[in-house]
């Protein structure tokens, strides 16, 4: 039997269709919520994220735009730097602030406008004193070099400011103000015993000790021997190279020691703490490519040696030059010139005119007898010289007359230089022409001292600037060398005078000098003590130089023998006191240094003049520093 379900009878049999109906719940929705809200999250994230790079890009347009406006200012500022620079080298001399601003000219810049006055905005050149406060000159200050060791200098302070706002911007207008201070440095040059343009050695001298400092814008040769030590007693500076193992060009063609025996110079303070090498120093204030140039047909602005000439008329004198050329400074001219008629032989006439310059004047009633007298100091010879290997023309200027002259109180407002030069033509006589200057013990009573300029050579003969004329043996330094210690060798009462002499060359004669004994051997032109007390600035004939017609020079001789010689001195001593400057060639005398039949060496007794550190000759030459300074925001 099959089996079979039994049915509930209480259930019919039937189908029983059922809905699923879910109810409302606290819960309900929560997965789209939740979505949602991350969606507001993120929202919100993007939105500051968004705030944040905008804020970040104004901050750094902000930042963009201050750089850009700083950068403007900065070039505003060296803008009114170089016509600082320009207007100060070119009159040789400070600037008040009101020639500093004269026109100033500030730059445009796109975008960018200046501050008024006010708001200290304009670009401005502003003169400051020793405290830094404006002013309307600068104040003269005399400070230490820090960039040349050793030197001093007058130094005057300026501020170059400007303050700029942008105008065209993303954002609020960038505002920068800046400011430098520049420093324009007067550095005498007769503060130093040797500075040279070109290259300075000093190689295996016999023993000798230079007092003061060296410096030369090229390079720089020192070395001694075995047989005589150099010694450098002050601090020593090169602008090129410097060597102490290495000879000096051309020195090959001249060594009196064993080629092996180079000494090192003895440094008492050590090499590291005396020798630097610097920036050149400008004689003419800028670098010399920025004033001379031989390319041009101006004869007025070549070379250095523009500083001892007078200028060519007709053709620019750039003011560089013109401010420095001693011609230009003197406040007495004397010329010498002679002319030949056609007769045979030829009637010579000499004419010797005196001119007042510079605020100099000889009162009405004296004048006809200073003129007199004047020309009455000068009288001319010739004579042979040894080193030119020619008969020079010389003019010979009394001292002791024109120092009378100058004393007189007939001649007013003088100061204190005086050019004498010898312009005869080739034509009227072809010997080189020269100056001498003789019975030059004591020199006029002005304490500001005297100096003598000339284009053309110039031989100072016997005792120079000490206190006597006929008695040399009354000078300290020449009765038995040179004291020890002492700086200004001088007779008693007498105080010596701050003294240059400036010409083409020098040649140092001593008081037994004999011009019958010129053209005869070197034993009868012998030399007794003689004592120089002048700064020397001339030319010099460099090692090497290469002359019209003939072999290339050998050896200059150094800086020791920077001012000539013409007799033989051996054991005597050249006293010597003062500053040797050489910033160009000589043109007219150019013969070749060597010792030979020309002179024997004398007992150099050299010491810079301390004198010149406080008074410095009439008329120095100054080197310019020019500083750009700090600078700082404002």
């Amino acid at each position: 039997m099959k089996n079979s379900k039994v049915a509930n009878p209480s259930v019919s049999r039937r189908f029983v269709r059922t809905t699923l109906f879910i109810a409302p719940s606290p819960c309900a929705g929560s997965g789209l919520l939740i979505v949602m809200c991350i969606l507001a999250v993120v929202s919100v994230f993007i939105a500051v994220a968004i705030n944040n790079t905008s804020g970040t890009a104004r901050l750094s347009a902000s930042a963009r735009n201050y750089v850009n406006v700083e950068k403007a200012t900065e070039g505003a500022i060296e803008h009114g730097f170089g016509l600082w620079k320009a207007r100060t080298v070119g009159k040789n001399r400070p600037l008040t602030t009101s020639e500093a601003n004269a026109t100033l000219g500030a730059p445009a810049f796109p975008g960018m406008s200046y501050g008024t006055a006010a708001q200290k905005g304009p670009l401005a050149i502003t003169a400051i004193d020793e405290y830094g406060a404006p002013a309307a000159s600068a104040t003269r200050i005399y400070t230490n070099l820090l960039s040349y060791p050793g030197f001093r200098g007058f130094t005057y302070r300026y501020l170059v400011s400007a303050k700029m706002r942008q105008t065209i911007t993303f954002g609020s207008g960038a505002v920068a103000g800046v400011t430098r201070r520049v420093e324009y440095t007067e550095v005498p040059l007769f503060q130093s015993m040797f500075f040279f343009e070109g290259d300075l050695a000093i190689a295996q001298p016999a023993q000798i000790m230079i007092s003061g400092l060296i410096h030369t814008n090229s390079d720089l040769y020192l070395n001694g021997s075995q047989y005589g030590s150099l010694t450098v007693g002050g601090n020593a500076s090169y602008s090129g190279n410097y060597t102490d193992t290495i000879d000096p060009p051309s020195i090959n063609t001249w060594n009196p020691w064993d080629p092996g025996a180079k000494v090192p110079p003895i440094y008492p303070n050590g090499q590291d703490a005396q020798l630097s090498k610097v920036s050149r120093m400008e004689p003419f204030g800028d670098k010399p490519s920025a004033v001379l140039d031989t390319t041009d047909t101006n004869p007025n602005n070549d070379t250095f040696r523009e500083l001892i000439e007078p200028p060519v008329a007709g053709f620019p004198d750039p003011p560089e030059i013109a401010q420095r050329r001693v011609y230009n400074k003197a406040g007495i001219e004397i010329e010498i010139n002679t002319k030949a008629d056609t007769s045979v032989p030829p009637v010579t006439t000499t004419a010797v005119t005196v001119r007042t310059k510079n605020g100099t004047k000889f009162g009405k009633a004296e004048a006809p007898q200073i003129n007199t007298d004047l020309k009455s100091a000068v009288s001319k010879t010739s004579f042979w010289d040894q080193r030119e290997g020619k008969t020079v023309t010389v003019a010979n200027v009394d001292m002791a007359q024109v120092a009378a002259v100058l004393n007189s109180s007939g001649v007013t407002g003088f100061n204190d230089i005086l050019y004498v030069h010898d312009t005869t033509l080739a034509g009227d006589d072809p010997n080189p022409k020269a100056v001498r200057l003789q019975n030059g013990g004591v020199l006029p009573d002005d304490p500001r001292g005297l100096t003598i300029a000339s284009e053309n050579p110039v031989y100072i003969q016997g005792d120079y600037n000490t206190g006597t004329v006929s008695d040399p043996t009354a000078v300290p330094a020449n009765a038995s060398g040179n004291p020890t210690n002492t700086d200004s060798p001088v007779v008693p009462g007498y105080t010596q005078k701050p003294a240059a002499v400036i010409a083409d060359a020098v040649m140092l004669l001593s008081n037994n000098w004999n011009d019958a004994n010129a053209s005869l051997g070197l034993s009868s032109r012998p030399a007794t003590n003689t004592t120089y007390n002048t700064a020397i600035m001339s030319g010099f004939m460099p090692s090497g130089w290469t002359p019209p017609s003939g072999a290339p020079y050998g050896y200059s001789g150094g800086a020791i023998n920077f001012p000539r010689f013409l007799e033989t001195w051996n054991n005597r001593s050249c006293t010597y006191y003062g500053s040797m400057v050489e910033l160009f060639e000589s043109k007219v005398f150019t013969g070749e240094w060597d010792t030979g039949n020309i002179y024997a060496p004398p007992k150099r007794r050299w010491n810079f003049d301390t004198l010149f550190s406080s008074s410095p000759p009439p008329g120095s030459l100054d080197a310019v520093v020019i500083t750009r300074g700090s600078w700082a925001k404002f």
